[in-house]
Parts: structure tokens; C-alpha cells; sequence
């Protein structure tokens, strides 16, 4: 019964030195998880950041190109004596099939694509 107890015993603590073993091993893997969530979360947020700012410089380019496109107009209707400026944007978007508003012309590329499309 001593032998018995005595390869219990020494079973039980084979056993415990594995669990510790496993233990310090699934320690070591979360402590790693972590650092690469910690790396992986860092190089999200920066280039969202850095998306962010050129998303923010962009739109102050197309903004004051806007600008420059209404007072380039204003001025070659000045320059030219050519009258009313919503004429002349008006003609100019209807024989370049373009229009001077961005979204405008976003829009209708969509369209002349999807009716491409369907034929």
C-alpha cells in the first residue's frame, strides 16, 4: 500500500509540475496575444489617422479649388464682357457633357456607366 501511495504521490506531482508547466506556457501566449493586439491596434489607429488627415487635406483641396474655379469664372466673364457666369457654366456643361460641380459629375459618371452596363 506504501508503493501504491508513493506512485500516486509521484504521479500527482508529475502531474502538477505538467499543469504549472501548461500554465506558464498559456501565460506566455496571452502575454504575446496581447503585445501583438497591442502592435496590430497601434497600426489600425495610425492609419486611420493618417487616412483622416490626408481625407481632411484633400477636402480643403477640392474646397478651395471651388473657389478658384468661381473666381477664374467671374473673371473671364469680367475679363471678356461675356455677361451672366451661370451662362456661361450652363453652355459649358452642356456642350463638354462635364459639369463644374464635382458631385454633379460624380453622379452622372455612376449613371453613364450603369446605362453602359446595361446594354
Amino acid at each position: 500500500m506504501i508503493e501504491r501511495a508513493e506512485k500516486y504521490q509521484k504521479e500527482r506531482n508529475e502531474i502538477m509540475a505538467d499543469n504549472e508547466k501548461l500554465h506558464k506556457e498559456v501565460e506566455n501566449i496571452k502575454a504575446e496575444y496581447k503585445e501583438k493586439e497591442f502592435d496590430m491596434e497601434w497600426k489600425y489607429k495610425s492609419k486611420i489617422k493618417n487616412l483622416e488627415k490626408e481625407n481632411s487635406h484633400l477636402h480643403k483641396v477640392v474646397d478651395k479649388f471651388r473657389e478658384t474655379i468661381g473666381k477664374f469664372i467671374k473673371w473671364i466673364c469680367k475679363r471678356f464682357d461675356l455677361g451672366a457666369e451661370d451662362n456661361l457654366i450652363r453652355d459649358f456643361e452642356k456642350e463638354n457633357h462635364t459639369y463644374l460641380d464635382a458631385e454633379k459629375q460624380l453622379k452622372h459618371e455612376d449613371k453613364e456607366k450603369e446605362w453602359y452596363l446595361e446594354r
